[in-house]
């Protein structure tokens, strides 16, 4: 920049132009072109300013969609996003008369019309006169009794990968849409890319801390109902514990003081995983209180519950589930299974270990009427009842090994101490075991001492 013989600041690059062209047409044109490049790029920077004010991704797209009208100068313009699936464009925002209907409804395939065949070849597209090219697709216009002229089609990419498609419609200037239209469009079409990326990683992270706050709050509210302590009955110890796959889990036990030195014991395992199997342990369990302090024995209880389950068996869950009841006065264990894996016991006169086969019955929940069988051994002093979830015999190693049945007989075989330290050992040498490998589902212990 320099001082002119007549004093004001004069741009060199726009002075020889000056000296050179004697035509003043030409000199007007030239200095128009000048003016709008001028005036596009500091558009673009008014506009780079704007759609980096904020990360909700409503007000982006609204704001994008009115720069490109006031910028452009045309009638309305639309932003289109490819599906899920990669087969379909989708209006997410379209301004302008016919908006709205645009929006209910309107889907282009993946190469149909102008902005399908930009979303699929990637790249841009200016088209003065639409009726006059073969990708023009014309039923939109005609249900919406619409007349698109010219338009501007530009990708939207980020990370190398097309997501969707800006699009102007119908020019309101005199000469229709030109190449520096076009230009500054695809500078646009990055900055909003960019924006609109930034915009929906905000959003889904957001979306992500809220599901993970109501895990937590979920994952709560189910411990909650899982016993805190267990009943304190003379001549009987009672120790269990759970550990979730998820936040949230399947697994479950309770015990309960049922009088007379009885007490009763009860594991589940709920069919799936997450908030749908947190939330039908809890119905699970609430149904088991009630029909177990209710009924004359196991068998009567077991089939209650299954029968109440049933009539409120969501989307096809069922619960295993396994319940005992230690009698102090008689020394006897009595237990009912529904579809869980057998218990084991650990008699302390000499050692070996007793499985609880037999009594065996249908899941809860999968049909109504079914009959449960209770069956009864001795329990001694001394002797150890050991209940667990196959999470904790299908635990699998880095090698893809499972912990297995061998290994937890063993385990309780080597147990020593009493209820408590026998889950504590159980489920420290499921951990060890599996260490470095994925918990793909819930672990729980659930362990009986006669005193």
């Amino acid at each position: 920049m320099t001082a002119s013989p007549r004093g004001p600041i004069v741009d060199e690059g726009v002075a020889p132009i000056r000296d050179r062209i004697a035509e003043p047409g030409a000199l007007q044109e030239q200095l128009r072109l000048a003016d709008h490049k001028i005036e596009n790029l500091s558009a673009l920077v008014e506009i780079s300013k704007i759609i980096n004010s904020t990360l909700d991704l409503d007000t982006l797209l609204t704001m994008i969609m009115e720069i490109i009208q006031q910028v452009l100068n045309a009638e309305s313009g639309s932003l289109m996003l490819i599906d899920e699936r990669g087969e379909e464009l989708w209006y997410r925002v379209a301004l302008g008369a016919k908006g709205k209907e645009l929006q209910n409804g309107f889907r282009l395939k993946m190469g149909q019309g102008i902005a399908g065949w930009v979303a699929q070849h990637g790249e841009p597209l200016l088209v003065p006169d639409v009726r006059a090219d073969d990708r023009f697709y014309s039923v939109p216009d005609e249900v919406l009794g619409h007349r698109t002229r010219s338009m501007l089609c530009v990708p939207l990419q980020a990370q190398g990968r097309t997501f969707g498609v800006l699009q102007a419609i119908n020019s309101k200037s005199p000469g229709g849409f030109v190449r520096d239209d076009l230009d500054l469009f695809i500078a646009f079409s990055s900055q909003a890319a960019v924006a609109l990326e930034n915009a929906r990683m905000h959003a889904r992270l957001i979306e992500k801390n809220r599901v993970e706050q109501e895990l937590m709050i979920a994952r709560q509210i189910q411990q909650n109902f899982l016993p805190a302590s267990f009943p304190k009955v003379a001549g009987v110890k009672l120790h269990a514990r759970t550990l979730p796959a998820w936040e949230t889990g399947g697994d479950f036990y309770d015990c309960l003081d049922l009088g007379g030195g009885r007490v009763g014991a009860v594991i589940g395992d709920v069919s799936g995983k997450g908030v749908p199997a947190a939330l039908y342990m809890v119905k699970a369990l609430s149904e088991f209180h009630f029909h177990a302090s209710a009924a004359a024995g196991i068998d009567r209880a077991l089939g209650a519950l299954n029968d109440a389950l049933f009539e409120r068996s969501t989307s096809g869950m069922f619960v295993t589930l396994l319940y005992v009841v230690a009698d102090t006065g008689a020394r006897a264990l009595s237990w009912g299974s529904a579809g869980h894996p057998p218990g084991i016991v650990k008699r302390a006169g000499t050692g070996a270990l007793e499985v609880l086969e037999g009594g065996d019955g249908m899941p809860l929940g999968v049909v109504s009427g079914a009959r449960y069988a209770a069956r009864t051994v001795p329990f001694e002093r001394g002797d150890l009842l050991f209940l667990y979830t196959d999470g904790i015999i299908e635990a699998r190693n880095r090698q893809g090994r499972e912990f297995g049945m061998g290994r937890l007989k063993a385990l309780v075989a080597r147990s020593r101490g009493g209820a408590e330290a026998a889950v504590r050992q159980a489920l420290r040498s499921v951990e060890r075991f599996a260490k470095g490998a994925p918990q793909h589902d819930d672990l729980t212990a659930l362990a009986v001492r006669m005193g």
